[in-house]
């Protein structure tokens, strides 16, 4: 309802500011029949009758195309005193005036639009030499086209008044209508420059099916084709630019509003047949005797056509906002009074309409060249709309992801904290308790040997010194371990030589290194377990096999990558009673949580202790804390 009052009350303004008040009423107006050469048919001058808004039409035979029709119009004038003009409702086929035998308008005028079914107004003055008080005579001439020649709707009266009404009826006659082509075609371009989401485009593509329609049948009718067109041809390219129009309302309100789940294959096929009935109609025309009255009937069935879709359509579109709490209904809105204007210029066509507002007030004006820049606009700011809803919901979007975000690294980050702290206590009481077994084994060993020596025997002072000697090295093998782990391996191989020779004297040592890239693998917690896989071999070839010599070294394989780390002995190596003890657990289990190889060979030559590190890749998780960052 609202929709409607709205439309009629813009139609009512429009409509009354390109219509004098003083538009001639008279019944009939007299004609004289031309022929080529300019001469009067010998017959007394005929009348032609008013036939509402199409004026004073004349039936003409085919026959005479060519020939001019002479309306005369009698006119009274008590004193012209003001300016006075002539203006016509359509100016098309008028190649002379004259008032009082002079000649007013020259012959073929220059016009701006020429269309099919509308023609821009005609404004002519009347020059006040040529007039005088009492009768007046003008007469207007038009050629023979078509079946019929009518002079339409015309005005005699104040210059000034009707200069206004032919300003305004020109700007919704041949302005407007351009720039809404303009407009139509721009809003159809930003939609096939939009990549649509898949449940838009059936809604879209029935969107651009009707800017195009409206687009071409604006140009079509409304400005002069570019090929000259038959009757025939005109009527069919009309109707199916009918159809289309009224195939397009069908298919947008059906996925606008979502009547159904499925495609409207039906109406896809509605299609089809319509076409196929205008182009028999269009092939019936151009057989029959009366063509004319066919093709009428063809052009008014497509009229009613548009008719019914655009009723229907408001009311599914009422509907709509309704069942949607109002949303999106400005879009639906704008398309409601796009669309009834459409239906009210085909029903205009068929039957006079009177303003609802003013019963006087004949609707004269071709709305669907007019509200081609309503459409056009409304689809350009309804993008504009769902541009700035997308992109706010893109923001708002962001905008939670990102507090989400924040939230969920806070939490992992606090979680990665509290798990280092435990992996870092973790880390400590395995180091304390590792200490306390090297201690034990080692250092504290000795010291109760040396405890139960000094209780049992004599005392000795070389062999307590020596025993000593051996505790302390032991304790600085320990402590450097736990001092150059960080440093990477070969540093703290070099100072670990460094120690051992320090121990032992540098003839009962030989070291070969050759690590290449390798070094540079590992982390302090690798370095830390080699250091101490050396450190009980190095003590179990000292104290059980009774070695007087060492050899180490440290070679990189290049089949395996792996890195070679060998300690070999001269002593009487180790009793097959013996070779889980001695700390050879310990070692293995070293190894094992590095993801090292671990193997040992024992004979009465000597013993050898390979440890076989991996370069390539990691088999354990890195400590905070205690694992430098490899590489």
């Amino acid at each position: 309802m609202v929709w409607q009052i709205v439309f009629w009350a813009v139609v009512h303004v429009a409509e009354r500011s390109a219509r004098p008040i003083q538009m001639d009423t008279r019944a009939s107006v007299a004609y004289l029949l031309l022929h080529g050469d300019g001469s009067a048919d010998s017959a007394a001058a005929r009348q032609a009758r008013r036939a509402g808004l199409d004026g004073y039409p004349v039936s003409v035979p085919r026959t005479l195309e060519g020939a001019r029709i002479r309306f005369l119009v009698p006119f009274d004038l008590p004193q012209p005193a003001q300016p006075l003009a002539l203006f016509l409702a359509i100016r098309e086929e008028v190649v002379q005036i004259r008032v009082n035998g002079h000649v007013v308008q020259p012959s073929e005028p220059l016009v701006r639009l020429e269309g099919l079914l509308t023609s821009e107004p005609g404004y002519y003055p009347l020059a006040a030499q040529h007039l005088h008080a009492g009768s007046n005579l003008l007469e207007v001439d038009k050629v023979v086209n078509g079946f019929d020649v009518a002079l339409s709707e015309f005005a005699i009266g104040p210059a000034e008044v009707l200069a206004e009404a032919y300003r305004w009826k020109n700007l919704l006659l041949t302005d407007l209508p351009m720039v809404g082509v303009g407009v139509l075609i721009f809003a159809l371009l930003l939609c096939l420059a939009v990549n649509w989401p898949d449940a838009d485009r059936p809604r879209i593509r029935a969107l651009m099916l009707l800017l195009g329609s409206c687009a071409l049948s604006t140009w079509f009718m409304t400005f002069k084709p570019a090929l000259p067109l038959g009757l025939s041809a005109t009527v069919l390219i009309w109707c199916l630019l009918n159809a289309a129009i009224a195939t397009a309302i069908a298919l947008y309100v059906w996925f606008d509003t979502q009547l159904a789940r499925d495609r409207p294959r039906w109406l896809y096929r509605l299609s089809w047949l319509l076409i196929g009935f205008f182009a028999c109609g269009f092939m019936i025309g151009g057989i029959v005797e009366n063509s004319r009255y066919w093709l009428l009937l063809v052009m008014h069935v497509s009229y009613w056509l548009v008719i019914g879709v655009v009723v229907v359509a408001d009311v599914v579109l009422a509907w709509s906002v309704v069942r949607d709490h109002g949303r999106r209904w400005f879009e639906r809105s704008v398309l409601a009074l796009c669309i009834s204007a459409l239906a009210m210029d085909r029903l205009g066509s068929l039957y006079d309409l009177f303003s609802p507002l003013d019963a006087d007030l004949p609707l004269s004006l071709p709305w669907s060249p007019l509200i081609g820049t309503l459409l056009g606009l409304s689809v350009v700011l309804a993008l504009a709309r769902e541009a700035a809803h997308a992109r706010r919901t893109v923001l708002d979007a962001n905008r939670v992801l990102t507090q989400t975000l924040q939230i969920r690294e806070a939490e992992l980050a606090a979680s990665f904290a509290e798990r280092n702290e435990i992996l870092r206590r973790s880390a400590v009481l395995e180091e304390r308790g590792r200490i306390v077994r090297d201690m034990h084994d080692g250092v504290g060993g000795q010291l109760v040997r040396l405890q139960a020596q000094l209780r049992t025997q004599p005392l000795d002072r070389e062999a307590l010194a020596a025993a000593l000697d051996d505790s302390l090295g032991d304790l600085r093998l320990i402590v450097d371990a736990l001092d150059t782990a960080e440093d990477g391996l070969y540093d703290a191989l070099v100072a670990f030589e460094r120690r051992l020779r320090q121990q032992l004297g540098a003839q009962r040592l030989t070291t070969t290194y050759a690590f290449g890239s390798a070094p540079d693998q590992f982390g302090a917690r690798v370095t830390l377990q080699v250091l101490r896989i050396l450190q009980e071999a190095v003590s179990n070839a000292l104290r059980h096999a009774h070695a007087s010599e060492l050899y180490l070294s440290a070679d990189r394989d290049p089949t395996s990558q792996r890195l070679c780390l060998e300690l070999r002995d001269n002593g009487s190596g180790l009793a097959a009673t013996a070779s889980r003890g001695h700390g050879l657990t310990n070692m293995q289990q070293r190894a094992a949580e590095i993801g090292a190889e671990f193997a040992v060979r024992s004979d009465a030559r000597g013993t050898t202790v390979r440890l076989l590190l991996p370069v390539l890749h990691r088999t354990y998780a890195p400590i905070h804390g205690v694992d430098a960052p490899d590489g």
